[in-house]
């Protein structure tokens, strides 16, 4: 792992009180998050007075699926990139840096590629990021490794320490097994979820279950049918369990045909928030230009050889804003083919709001 050999292990960070409850109060990230709309929508700033509020950390880019949607379905994937995990000591590192750097928020997203259980320290880096005043978590799984004894490995703190397994999922057994995981693994996956609705024992894990129906059907009726179905197989909707429905991006150009027809409907140009809200750090420390960006197409920085305030407000980042704002994408090789920013719906005052209180953890 570069940055961590020698004497640079010896000056790993130790866990910092910088997530106090002032600065994770309501009203606390309410008036961070007004700067940052304002530096986004507003001016379009290319170095910014603030620091990143969205946090995601990639535990390992191994995965034991291979999803049609996925850059890990390319054979030539671990090519482009080389495999990697996160140990103990490197998050300790990253952690660290994070703190030390000035970043308040206490929501951690364990997620870029690969599948985050398949790390086996998963429970001490949970602990350790717990000490660095980390509450909540949120996973992007695949459901297949959470089972009772893996997710009995995540600390509970002093009980303040919430969970949150995204998990990807549709009631076909055979579209899913055909697009996202491996023979016989849809029961796996539907036992798993059904297991932990039912365990009172496990009440600070929560789950977000998306339907991927419409990765194979896009109609508008296929979206509430196939929603319907899941809603359906998996019973109510709770406070541990919501289910939703999902329109697939392309991954930075991974899967064919999704920009060119948003393109060719004269859908409108939005500015992307990722640069002036989130920075994504993969398990060897580069820091990539969103969490689609699974092929490290776009590295900004690595967090094990740099600073936190050197990459934020670096070249590399204030080029990928300007690159943004004059709308052209093109410039950066990870948004050269993305077709998020022709997403109207992804712009919307309704999916902002709800991005900011599911995603961000507004209210958490």
């Amino acid at each position: 792992m570069r940055g961590l050999k020698g004497k640079a292990l010896e000056r790993a960070w130790q866990p910092v009180e910088a997530a106090g409850p002032l600065a994770n109060s309501g009203m606390g990230k309410l008036f961070r998050y007004a700067r940052v709309l304002w530096a986004w929508r507003m001016r379009g700033s290319d170095t910014l007075a603030y620091l990143p509020e969205d946090i995601s950390i990639e535990l390992t880019n191994t995965c034991n699926f291979c999803c049609s949607f996925c850059p890990q379905s390319d054979p030539k994937h671990f090519e482009v990139v080389s495999r990697s995990a996160l140990d103990v000591e490197g998050a300790r590192v990253l952690l660290g840096k994070l703190r030390s750097g000035g970043v308040r928020t206490d929501v951690l997203h364990w997620t870029l590629d690969g599948e985050p259980f398949a790390n086996r320290q998963i429970g001490e880096i949970c602990e350790l990021a717990i000490e660095f005043g980390f509450r909540n978590f949120i996973f992007s799984t695949n459901g297949y490794f959470c089972t009772e004894d893996r997710l009995n490995e995540l600390p509970r703190g002093d009980g303040d320490v919430r969970y949150q397994l995204c998990i990807d999922f549709c009631a076909s057994q055979a579209l899913f097994e055909k697009h996202r995981g491996t023979r016989s693994s849809w029961g796996k996956v539907k036992e798993n979820i059904e297991r932990l609705m039912a365990d009172d024992s496990q009440p600070h894990i929560a789950l977000q279950v998306t339907d991927i129906s419409s990765f194979e059907v896009i109609t508008s009726q296929s979206h509430v049918d196939g929603l319907a179905a899941l809603r359906a197989l998996l019973g109510p909707e709770s406070d541990r369990l919501k289910v939703s429905g999902r329109i697939f991006h392309n991954a930075t150009g991974h899967v064919p045909g999704i920009l060119e027809s948003k393109q060719s409907a004269g859908s409108k140009y939005n500015l992307c928030p990722y640069p002036w809200t989130s920075m994504v750090i993969a398990s060897n420390g580069d820091v990539v230009a969103c969490c689609r960006d699974l092929q490290h197409k776009t590295v900004l920085g690595n967090l094990f050889e740099q600073e936190l305030a050197e990459i934020w407000n670096g070249e590399r980042y204030a080029h990928l804003r300007r690159a943004l704002v004059e709308q052209a994408p093109e410039r950066a090789n990870a948004c050269r083919n993305c077709d998020l920013p022709f997403d109207a719906g992804k712009f919307s005052l309704t999916h902002l709001v709800r991005t900011g209180v599911h995603r961000l953890g507004v209210f958490r």
